[in-house]
């Protein structure tokens, strides 16, 4: 557990499990402000240093529940320990989302510009991003993303649905199914096949969830919580799960980095997240969750 924010704090069993299996409760909650929403290099330096420290090379593979989604771009840090400590393979990154995370943002990293920077570094052959439902794969919306993976085939995109008559989503000249399109049953089968490198990454943000699932800091996709383990089983069987991150779990936030990068990120929050908190049947599912997805990917071997 990587304790950013307090979202994770009342999750006693998922703690209780978590170190029954000899993990690890990391209270970083210092460096949590100045990294929530986005951040400037130097907070995410000082994250990979300490997690360099707490989770070396030898300690094998971790599954990293990170709190709120508002910290997605730890990804990118967590998959270069991953790989690391895996002997430094080619790895497929499989991204759950209701948002494509695929802004244009620097320097540093925001929780929705993550993307980029993952397919961009060495050792990813391919990423995989399924289930959005959000605007954000709008053509007005789309303008604002970094479609350089895209364009050079490292990038997929699989929305949940894409329009009531539509089968596919399409950008910058690439063409996909939609989970809709083609029915849960064939997408699940469709996976694998995108899959090229014995190597996976999993990394969930549960706002791809259907609200009555999960209760987070964003907008919601459509996605159950049984889809989501079937679809995972596809991505893992056969494979070398080098490593996992889950976010997705609502916490009221605090801003840091700073006096304007507090006001910008206050401002930005205000646009673009709900402003009601999910409700406590909806945080108490969260955990539920949690502990289905800590199941599901040990067993697949992280």
């Amino acid at each position: 557990m990587l304790l950013l924010d307090d979202a994770l704090i009342p999750q006693a069993r998922l703690r209780q499990v978590v170190c029954a299996g000899d993990g690890l409760v990391l209270d970083y909650r210092d460096l949590g402000p100045g990294l929530r929403l986005w951040s400037r290099p130097a907070p995410l330096e000082r994250l990979r240093k300490r997690l360099a420290h707490a989770l070396p090379a030898g300690s094998g593979p971790a599954v990293v529940f990170a709190g709120s989604g508002d910290f997605h771009h730890v990804t990118p840090v967590l998959l270069e320990r991953a790989v690391s400590a895996a002997g430094g393979p080619p790895v497929t990154l499989v991204h759950f989302d209701n948002h494509p995370d695929w802004v244009k943002f620097g320097p540093g990293a925001h929780c929705g510009s993550w993307v980029s920077l993952a397919a961009r570094m060495p050792q990813v052959v391919r990423v995989l991003t399924i289930g959005v439902c959000s605007n954000d794969i709008r053509p007005a919306a789309a303008r604002k993303a970094d479609l350089s993976a895209v364009a050079d085939g490292r990038l997929e995109l699989y929305a949940y649905g894409a329009g009531p008559t539509e089968r596919t989503f399409a950008v910058a000249g690439r063409q996909w199914p939609t989970i809709e399109g083609v029915g849960a049953w064939a997408f699940a089968h469709y996976l694998p096949g995108r899959i090229e490198t014995e190597a996976v990454y999993i990394t969930i943000d549960k706002d791809v969830l259907r609200p009555e699932e999960a209760g987070t800091n964003w907008d919601q996709g459509r996605m159950t919580a049984a889809l989501l383990e079937e679809f995972l089983v596809a991505a893992t069987r056969g494979r070398r799960l080098i490593g996992a991150d889950v976010v997705g779990d609502w916490s009221r936030p605090r801003y840091g980095g700073g006096l304007a990068a507090g006001l910008l990120k206050r401002g930005e929050a205000a646009l673009d997240q709900p402003w009601r908190a999910p409700s406590p049947e909806a945080l108490a599912r969260n955990e539920a969750t949690n502990l289905m997805l800590l199941r599901l990917l040990r067993e697949a071997g992280a």
